[in-house]
């Protein structure tokens, strides 16, 4: 569709320099006449300027190299109206230079100098880093205000919510998350950030044209309009929809076939605004050209879908079964290497409550053990285990791993630590080998040797940021390694790279495999550095480094077997709400301070009010817990120094537990740390 804007010389004869009445909506501040497809058009508008409207021929959205969409961005280009999406007019505007804006980092432009990665050498990636922390903390701060407003609009003003308005704020708190936690390249972390900022000025858009802009509108009593506000604005060529912006005191472009012109008021002929002059247009490389409509329904679609942060979580566990039925050699032969003899393998199905029992087959001679308690409708089958209880644990009770005595484990909390050694192994369950997320904690400081346990410490530092971002790769595998495993990569092994995956390559994972999302986007094809390591050739890591390092290995591993094990004990999908759970809302790159809080504080009181959201959860667990605490946790109002003891006990005893029924092995629990930080 092509279109040439003119100002011809007959557009003189409209103008009235002198109005003794206000402008009505179908007057303008300015005008100006537009060829369409051959015909001619006349704008007016309640603002000083006019914008080609975004029409073209060849109707594509591509990204450009800022970033954005060009004019196709409707928080950079008024865009045609549209009643499902009639809050883009409420956009703010990019405030001139020079003014402030409360929401001014949502158009922060960053460069190389607000990227902060490590140095060459002190990690196995190179170029994986961070935004300046002090800049994404601006971004918080403003979107932390944003999700307040919308927690009141669900609480109070329920008639002001949007269908739109729930996905928009879950993606920009999964946005900010990974901004946060995940490294990434510089260009990843500019394309994140512009979907975070388009996606925040939406909704904030979204919000003030449900509580301020549409009653607005539908005001019965007539009046003079407002100015009109900082914002986007949109084309129009509905009467009615032109008078409802102008009654909001929005900018709206009034479009009318020239023929229609009467006697409306224009004050003055100006040349219409192109993209061309204020926006960055020329594509970013490698960009997808998306075809769409001219309509902007049909440009939202591709702009949210192309912007989707969906969350990066998976299910290890469930990966690993997968992967354990795909690959049944690889599951440990309990019956050749037991020296019980006959060793059954075991199963952990549930079923319906007045379904037959399975019948045992003959090789499965054994009685079974019985399960824990049950609710009414399911039932769960247990074969006994093996007699072997830890296969990779390297004469190590993992049960007890917490009272390690090696100075670099961070402080154990109590309740944890004690329920962890309380659990009942002699409740059977199934497991098909001992894998972690992330290493156990304890595995890289279980060595007599101090400079072993350095060379470990160094050597997951060193592979840290790959680890976090093979874990933010949303189409990327969050496979579960076994012990061994672990220690081979983290002891310098790397396998070579594979051209294809088979069964031998997924009994041992080695470190190109394990790092090659980070490795792909780094565009490393072979490791330079010096690793492993030579003994004296890094720095030496002091007590509470090591601490800290091992606090965030642990932490990371109990959010993902949390939300596991809820995720099975449940049945239910409800991953926000396990976040609730758990300080700072996070999954990984938890900040240090978080050591010290929610269920690792110090305080009583505050581990109580995050010991209850898990408590309120566990009702829902099969099997349902049968403890008094946890079974009032939803009801009970008030709470003693010695009940909320009780139910921090019982939570952590049922974790701990139920845990071990449904994965066969120890969980990882939380810890805190004590010390300053810094020092």
């Amino acid at each position: 569709m092509q279109l040439v804007c003119t100002v011809p010389l007959t557009v003189v004869v409209w103008l009235k320099l002198a109005v003794l009445v206000p402008l009505g909506p179908f007057d303008g501040k300015v005008g100006a006449v537009l060829q369409i497809a051959g015909e001619s058009y006349f704008v007016t508008t309640n603002t000083d300027y006019i914008p080609v409207p975004p029409i073209r021929k060849n109707a594509k959205i591509v990204l450009r190299s800022d970033m954005r969409y060009g004019e196709d961005d409707p928080t950079l280009w008024p865009q045609n109206y549209s009643r499902f999406y009639s809050h883009l007019g409420a956009i703010r505007k990019k405030p001139a230079a020079g003014k402030k804006s409360a929401i001014g980092c949502m158009w922060w432009d960053p460069d190389a100098g607000d990227f902060i990665s490590r140095e060459t050498g002190r990690t196995l990636t190179r170029g994986l880093g961070l935004l300046k922390s002090s800049k994404v903390a601006k971004l918080a701060t403003v979107i932390g205000q944003l999700l307040t407003e919308h927690a009141e609009v669900q609480s109070k003003e329920p008639q002001h919510d949007n269908i739109l308005l729930g996905p928009l704020v879950y993606q920009i708190r999964r946005g900010l998350e990974r901004l946060q936690t995940i490294p990434c390249t510089f260009s990843q972390a500019v394309a994140l950030l512009r979907t975070l900022q388009r996606m925040f000025l939406e909704a904030e858009a979204l919000l003030s044209y449900m509580r301020r802009y549409k009653p607005l509108m539908e005001r019965t009593t007539a009046g003079p309009s407002p100015p009109p506000e900082q914002c986007v604005g949109v084309f129009t060529s509905n009467a009615v929809t032109a008078q409802e912006f102008a009654a909001a005191g929005l900018p709206f472009w009034f479009l009318r076939p020239a023929w229609t012109f009467t006697t409306q008021n224009i004050l003055a002929v100006v040349k219409p605004l192109e993209p061309s002059d204020v926006l960055t247009l020329d594509a970013a490389p490698g960009a997808t050209e998306f075809p769409t409509s001219i309509d902007t329904d049909g440009k939202m679609k591709v702009i949210h879908s192309c912007a989707q942060v969906d969350s990066w979580y998976k299910d290890p566990f469930k990966a690993a079964a997968e992967e354990e039925e795909s690959e049944p050699s690889l599951a440990p032969d309990w019956g050749s290497s037991s020296p019980s003899g006959n060793r059954a393998q075991f199963r952990y199905e549930p079923c319906e409550s007045n379904s037959p029992r399975p019948a045992a087959s003959p090789s499965h001679a054994s009685t079974p053990t019985p399960g824990p308690s049950t609710s009414p409708g399911r039932n769960f089958h247990i074969l006994p285990r093996p007699a072997k209880r830890n296969p990779d644990a390297g004469g190590r009770d993992k049960f007890k791993a917490l009272d390690l005595e090696r100075e670099e484990m961070p402080s154990s909390i109590p309740s944890w630590a004690d329920a962890l050694c309380a659990v009942d192994r002699e409740r059977g369950s199934l497991s098909k080998g001992f894998r972690y997320l992330f290493p156990e904690p304890a595995l890289l400081v279980s060595s007599d040797s101090f400079e072993r346990r350095q060379m470990l410490l160094y050597h997951f530092t060193m592979m840290e940021d790959g680890l976090i971002y093979r874990l933010g790769d949303p189409n990327g595998s969050h496979r579960l390694l076994s012990s061994q495993e672990w220690r081979d990569v983290l002891g310098g092994k790397s396998a070579p790279a594979r051209a294809r995956v088979t069964k031998a390559s997924l009994r041992s994972l080695g470190l190109r495999d394990l790092l090659a999302p980070a490795f792909e986007a780094c565009g490393i094809t072979e490791l330079t550095e010096n690793f492993p390591a030579a003994p004296g050739s890094f720095p030496p890591i002091t007590k509470h480094r090591a601490q800290e390092i091992l606090w965030r290995i642990g932490e990371t591993n109990f959010r993902y077997e949390f939300l596991a094990l809820d995720r099975r004990a449940s049945g239910r999908e409800r991953e926000e709400a396990c976040r609730e759970c758990l300080v700072g809302g996070m999954l990984m790159g938890m900040p240090i301070e978080l050591s010290k809080q929610g269920l690792a504080s110090l305080s009583l009181q505050t581990r109580h009010e995050y010991t209850m959201r898990i408590a309120r959860l566990m009702r829902d667990w099969n099997p349902r817990p049968q403890f008094t605490s946890i079974a009032r946790a939803a009801e009970k109002q008030e709470w003693s120094e010695v009940d909320m003891r009780q139910l921090e006990k019982e939570v952590a005893v049922h974790y701990t537990q139920t845990f071990y029924d449904i994965f066969g092995r120890a969980a990882v629990v939380p810890t805190r740390l004590v010390h300053e930080f810094g020092t």
